[in-house]
């Protein structure tokens, strides 16, 4: 059975529902007509799984001693508590956007004001709210599964990329200021939800934990697949709150009421990165390639990835010089992840040599034979190549001027063939260098780069490069990991591109 649009799914895609699309480049030198008879560069087709088979599993640490809670105003840590919320209210928004998509309630739920074994307890402060909130914070917190976003196609539930399901024995238990007079069975809807997140934030001032929270929420659909449960440190929030009003500090009112006026209109775009796993990773990855880590614009990233443990794999990768590059996230996220987005030097040539750095550049722009896709190092090559020893196809553009890569726009794939635009924002990117002292990952760098430039053969003036010890690596050497062993990303098709 073939499917109907792109979000229906088959057998053939692992009972696992995807969004498509691809980006769309220039090249920054348009009057070229030398890249009209060539092929343009192939960011590929994208598809975003939308979907997964089964819930994240998190449970509560009392023995996580997480360094970051002093990154926090406060003492009191929410952080559990926001996750999960935010969990909801990215499902809620999912099941808006996918055609007979549900969210439900289950029976679980979490006690009211409980007063049984305080050791397994955690009590949770939500205030003076309705019935229908605190079925909502019931539902959320709940061990087990307290709500569920799914569709269903062929007899399978496809649940959406944020669920989560709880197991702990340190049980949470709603603190409510007034008795409850019904449980309510319909699920709070995503602007409802996040109006319920908003007051709690305002009860207890936690600002920088909600976005801290929102943050972490964006790697669920990376972690599902995990052996183990995520820990999540248990919060210490349990006593009691008293009575107090709403946050009354200008600045502080401020900041809170950017969730619902600045991030709840953008949250598409998260969920769509969120989706984007590999793109997420290459992202924290990208810091180690950009020197000026404070000004980069998903730095907040890596505090959600710190909380949900993801930081592990991506120091790993960077102490041996292997970053995942996804020139889609890059793009999106202006973000310099390779030295391919830089453009192409001028002069171009001097001394009858050019840049081995814009020899890659130029080779990937035209698309030559065994350079179509993107090299997996995010680093440069060093040196020069003498014209003479160059391909044809970089031969040929050794009198333009202003090549490089430029992102255009993004076109969502949708029935019947139709494309939906989204336009590019113009966003400046630094183009600093890194000086790496890590001699294992400047080899790794080295070895990956060379082995995408020289993939037919070195030169002879480049004998000493190919003898060299770092690209004569033995094949039974399994000390340092390899690019090729990373998970491949749900990609497919061809791009389309203008020059």
């Amino acid at each position: 059975m073939e499917r109907e649009d792109v979000i229906r799914p088959s057998t053939a895609k692992s009972r696992t529902v995807y969004e498509q699309g691809f980006t769309r480049v220039l090249d920054r030198n348009p009057a070229c007509l030398r890249l009209v008879s060539t092929s343009s560069p192939q960011f590929g087709r994208l598809e975003l799984p939308v979907s997964i088979n089964h819930p994240t599993r998190l449970t509560l640490s009392e023995n996580l001693d997480p360094t970051y809670r002093k990154w926090f105003k406060r003492e009191e840590s929410h952080l559990s508590v926001l996750i999960l919320a935010w969990s909801y209210i990215f499902s809620a928004r999912w099941v808006e956007l996918m055609p007979g998509a549900h969210l439900t309630y289950t029976e679980k739920h979490v006690e009211y004001d409980n007063k049984g074994d305080e050791q397994t307890q955690v009590m949770v402060d939500i205030g003076n709210v309705d019935d229908e909130a605190a079925r909502w914070w019931a539902a959320v917190l709940s061990s087990g599964e307290g709500w569920q976003a799914y569709l269903t196609w062929e007899g399978a539930k496809f649940r959406s990329p944020w669920s989560t399901v709880l197991e702990t024995r340190a049980k949470f238990t709603l603190a409510c200021r007034k008795p409850l007079c019904h449980m309510s069975t319909t699920a709070a809807s995503f602007t409802t939800a996040v109006h319920f997140l908003t007051e709690y934030c305002y009860l207890h001032n936690i600002v920088d934990q909600t976005l801290a929270a929102l943050s972490s929420a964006l790697f669920f659909p990376s972690l599902h697949t995990k052996k183990n449960p995520i820990s999540l440190p248990k919060p210490n929030s349990h006593r009691r709150q008293r009575l107090k009003p709403a946050i009354s500090e200008p600045t502080e009112r401020k900041q809170l009421d950017s969730i619902s006026k600045q991030i709840v209109p953008e949250l598409d775009k998260l969920l769509t990165l969120s989706c984007n796993t590999r793109g997420l990773r290459t992202l924290l990855s990208s810091v180690f390639y950009e020197p000026g880590i404070p000004c980069n614009t998903v730095s907040f990233l890596w505090l959600g990835g710190i909380i949900m443990g993801t930081h592990k794999d991506v120091l790993q990768d960077g102490r041996f010089g292997l970053m995942l590059i996804d020139l889609h996230a890059a793009s999106w996220c202006g973000v310099t992840q390779s030295f391919l987005q830089e453009p192409v030097s001028q002069p171009l040539i001097t001394n009858g040599a050019l840049l081995r750095s814009d020899e890659c550049r130029l080779l990937y722009l035209t698309q030559a034979e065994q350079h179509s896709q993107c090299p997996v190092s995010p680093w440069m090559p060093f040196g020069t190549t003498a014209l003479e020893d160059t391909e044809i196809d970089v031969r040929l553009h050794t009198q333009c001027t202003g090549h490089g890569l430029q992102y255009a726009d993004w076109y969502w794939a949708c029935r019947n063939g139709k494309l939906e635009r989204h336009p590019a924002m113009n966003t400046p990117i630094r183009y600093d260098a890194l000086n790496l002292e890590d001699e294992s990952a400047s080899e790794n760098a080295t070895r990956n780069i060379f082995g995408w430039l020289r993939i037919d053969g070195y030169p002879p003036r480049e004998r000493g490069i190919s003898n060299h010890e770092w690209m004569n690596i033995d094949e039974s050497d399994d000390e340092s990991p390899s690019l090729n062993e990373s998970p491949r990303s749900h990609a497919a098709g061809t791009s389309k591109a203008a020059v």
